[in-house]
């Protein structure tokens, strides 16, 4: 337990970034080269303490479908303890108190210091959504800390308080504090503890779930567009291997996650990829590999795994529209994609259409058909930074969202949620040559008259890679995807 107390707080000092000016409001934080040795503090505090604040930040909501709630209960450790851990010469006792008017003074501050706008808006936290374990600490003489006071929060019911009642983001705090010292002077610098729990309101909205209705085979869209094939991913387990086959183990990109069946799976109406930070033996290994491939042979272990999925080839298609529902990871280092390969000819000469790819913060859509050399594509690629969609609404990545592209003889066109990312015109899309290939090499991947030959729709969550690094992104990561729908005209 202790040591995973010093990992809770190094956490949460990362964490806390605003400056905390309440823990003592009426001095002044510097030192000043006159503070005791004996004074008393809270051992966590003086652990945390930085100069400014003393501050922990507990992130709260409601999971989503499947997820799972990361922190059901807060739990938190406290010990008193003199000054640079020094041994107590003789016995002292202080009470354990919600210094609520503290926490009073620091929200009437908010607005004539910077430092003081995380209080903006902050409500005291209510005393049946947590318990303190004492309401004294003591400290005997020869020892260097007290025996622990444990902190408990309700989170869930904090939670539910929040989504039932309140129906907006909300920050509690609790403001733990030292005071009444039978023996030592408190030192006032880290005499408090100040608790924050933000809590994000979920908006039960349909934007935030799966459809687990989906559409009927005869759906049919405006203009004179008939459902030509479908998944709705409404069951539960694997998804339907009539439909898709799974691609497995290291694949392309350099990527760093190794591609497993078991990472994939149908639930709360979406199929669910989750990747995740564990290692994997390479069956392939081989450390004297060499050639443009020998990244897969060269790593020993797969540090990550993730899934992907590529329909089976008698759903190729070519011409229609494409929609696709779904919630996206935008942390670093996840890379989802929706995207498809032509069903003939190596790449790029059967052209790879980009419904969706992110990374390194960037939205992109993209069009690649074949280029000056083997295995060069000659590229049209439009990319969004995501704060352009974030800094509209802040909730954007907890929402469902819709890729669609419309696809003629004569130009691709690629949305999200009805905004136009990309529109390529077929005339410029021709392949420059096989370049020893042996065919494919002067075709239109988009624009012909070959029957048979179309996209294979493939849906994936790698991890890294060339267009991935840094991994900062926190595991589990989980892509949802709601549905795949193909229209083409009657």
């Amino acid at each position: 337990m202790k040591n995973k107390i010093k990992i809770w707080v190094a956490l949460c000092a990362a964490a806390c970034s605003i400056t905390f000016s309440a823990c003592d409001e009426d001095n002044d934080f510097g030192y000043n080269g006159k503070l005791s040795l004996n004074y008393l503090g809270i051992k966590q505090a003086s652990e945390i303490w930085d100069g400014a604040q003393c501050n922990i930040v507990t992130a709260l909501k409601e999971p989503q479908e499947g997820e799972v709630q990361k922190v059901k209960n807060f739990n938190y450790r406290l010990n008193l303890a003199l000054y640079q851990n020094r041994k107590a010469e003789k016995d002292a006792t202080v009470d354990l108190v919600i210094a609520s008017d503290s926490l009073k003074k620091a929200i009437a501050l908010v607005g004539t210091s910077s430092v003081y706008t995380v209080y903006a808006d902050a409500e005291l936290l209510p005393e049946e959504y947590y318990n303190l374990s004492a309401s004294k600490m003591e400290l005997s003489a020869g020892s260097k800390k007290s025996e622990e006071v444990e902190l408990n929060v309700y989170s869930s019911k904090l939670i539910a308080l929040v989504q039932d009642e309140w129906k907006k983001d909300v920050t509690f705090v609790l403001p733990v504090q030292i005071q009444n010292s039978t023996s030592y002077s408190i030192n006032d610098k880290t005499n408090t503890m100040m608790f924050f729990f933000n809590v994000t309101y979920v908006d039960p909205g349909e934007e935030y779930f799966a459809d687990g209705e989906g559409v009927p085979d005869d759906h049919e869209l405006e203009g004179g567009y008939k459902l030509v094939w479908h998944d709705e991913f409404n069951g539960t387990g694997a998804p339907n291997a009539e439909m898709w086959r799974y691609e497995e183990g290291f694949q392309r990109n350099e990527e760093d996650q190794w591609y497993k069946k078991e990472n994939v799976e149908m639930k709360k109406n979406a199929l669910v990829f989750t990747a995740k930070q564990e290692r994997v033996k390479n069956p392939n290994y081989n450390p004297n590999a060499t050639g443009g491939n020998s990244w897969k042979q060269t790593r020993e272990y797969a540090e990550y795994t993730s899934a992907c999925v590529v329909a089976q080839n008698k759903y190729a298609f070519k011409y229609g529209k494409l929609v696709v529902r779904a919630k996206i990871p935008i942390e670093q280092g996840g890379w989802p994609a929706i995207w498809s390969t032509g069903n003939w000819y190596e790449w790029p000469l059967g052209g790879e259409i980009d419904f969706l790819e992110f990374y390194k913060n960037k939205i992109h859509a993209n069009l690649c058909w074949g280029g000056n050399k083997r295995w060069d594509g000659s590229w049209n690629s439009a990319n969004y930074p995501i704060t352009d969609f974030t800094s509209k609404d802040a909730k954007w990545a907890e929402k469902y969202h819709v890729w669609m592209m419309d696809w003629d003889e004569k130009y691709i066109r690629i949305y999200l949620d009805d905004v136009l990312l990309n529109e390529t015109d077929l005339s410029t899309t021709y392949n420059k040559g096989d370049h020893g290939a042996g065919e494919g090499g002067y075709i239109n991947p988009y624009s012909n008259d070959l029957e048979g030959f179309g996209q294979l729709m493939m849906l994936n969550l790698a991890i890294g890679g060339v267009n991935g690094r840094p991994i900062e992104a926190t595991f589990p990561l989980e892509y949802r995807v709601d549905y795949v729908r193909v229209y083409q005209k009657k």
